[in-house]
């Protein structure tokens, strides 16, 4: 019997992470690309069109960039499927003016690409100062019919 262990997808996540974030440790070593420069290209430009959707609150956009079986990990424990986090993204009283992504590395495997690197959210929430947080994070997409979705993300708060 064929048995999948998430043991070693758990530890490259717990290795990855750190490299990637927005303030590396001085002894990290950036993530290496495995990318052509065309693949590069579709798949930031599918993270774009996702950061533009969130900051204009696009229910149509995030439609389009998530994977019908995504599987979003926040920071606070919660992992939610595309309609739960269209849902916790789009939301009255609360707004994101912006998403920063820095150090980016993308590796691409077939129809599948990995993108790692640290995600600064700016929220502005009703009754409350604007706040920014910056987070180290994962990214699966996949390529299909649709182009390139999102597929998982997993985030993860900086030390």
């Amino acid at each position: 019997m064929n048995r999948f262990s998430f043991k070693p997808v758990l530890v490259a996540m717990t290795l990855l992470m750190p490299v990637a974030g927005i303030q590396a440790a001085e002894h990290s070593t950036p993530v290496r690309e495995n990318v052509t420069p065309e693949q590069r290209r579709e798949v930031l430009q599918a993270v774009e069109q996702w950061k533009q959707a969130v900051i204009k609150k696009d229910r149509a956009g995030l439609e389009r960039a998530y994977h019908a079986d995504l599987s979003y990990g926040h920071t606070d424990g919660a992992v939610l499927t595309k309609k739960e986090q269209i849902d916790r993204t789009i939301v009255p009283d609360r707004d994101f003016t912006d998403v920063e992504i820095t150090n980016v590395a993308v590796r691409v495997y077939g129809n599948t690409a990995f993108v790692t690197g640290g995600f600064a959210f700016h929220v502005l929430a009703k009754g409350s100062e604007a706040r920014v947080a910056k987070l180290a994070g994962l990214d699966v997409w996949t390529k299909g019919p649709q182009g390139w979705q999102l597929i998982a993300r997993q985030l993860t708060k900086l030390p």
